[in-house]
């Protein structure tokens, strides 16, 4: 398990080098999913295309559901209950605290900073990188491969706050993914804590991603 290192300008500087940034990046693995104390394990496949596109399906036994945000919006539909969601991206706010983009979600899941270089400052005192986007803040830890350890999100409001760890990294095409991201979500009295383990990883060009809502689900 990577630890959390003293940092300087100049390993700041080797920070934003080693951001994992790629075109498109498939993933195979597992997921646990944690939502007020009760925990289901499934089957995971993500697809994503930089900036544009994240697909994803998490399913037990094939049974579960397949997810497709894009700039504008969150879709999702289930076979379990036969039910499907279309939202804005808005929809994205009460995971995470902030408006997130799809790029925003994107860092996220690939252990990068959430803003842009240019957002962040460096806090020698606290040893950590802060970034301010709008109302939401991003304060990031890095570990000893100069790669993110964990990134907290936190907004004015303080009754949510996003807690993600980042425990390993595996080499992917000479830069560094992570294998196991945790997040850890609370908003009031609701908890949602997701672990995803990441098995398989490829950075090779993705051309279908596929999504069709079934005939005769019910809208949610």
């Amino acid at each position: 398990m990577n630890t959390a290192i003293s940092v300087d300008v100049q390993t700041v500087q080797k920070y934003w080098d080693s951001q994992f940034i790629t075109d498109y990046v498939e993933a195979r693995g597992k997921a646990s999913i944690t939502t007020n104390g009760k925990t289901t394990n499934v089957s995971m496949h993500l697809k994503m295309k930089k900036d544009s596109i994240i697909w994803g399906k998490f399913s037990l036994f094939g049974i579960g559901a397949t997810v497709l945000i894009n700039r504008d919006s969150f879709f999702m539909y289930n076979t379990l209950t036969q039910e499907y969601m279309i939202y804005d991206n808005s929809f994205l706010n009460q995971f995470l605290g902030f408006r997130a983009d799809i790029s925003h979600v994107q860092n996220l899941l690939l252990g990068n900073a959430v803003f842009p270089e240019s957002d962040y400052s460096f806090n020698s005192l606290d040893n950590q990188l802060t970034g301010d986007e709008g109302m939401a803040t991003n304060t990031l830890t890095i570990n000893s491969d100069l790669r993110t350890l964990s990134s907290i999100i936190s907004t004015e409001d303080s009754t949510q706050n996003a807690d993600i760890q980042y425990d390993q990294y595996e080499d992917v095409n000479n830069m560094l993914m992570p294998k196991i991201v945790s997040i850890d979500v609370k908003k009031g009295a609701q908890t949602l804590d997701v672990v995803l383990n990441y098995q398989n990883v490829n950075t090779n060009t993705i051309t279908t991603f596929p999504f069709k809502i079934p005939n005769g689900f019910i809208r949610k």
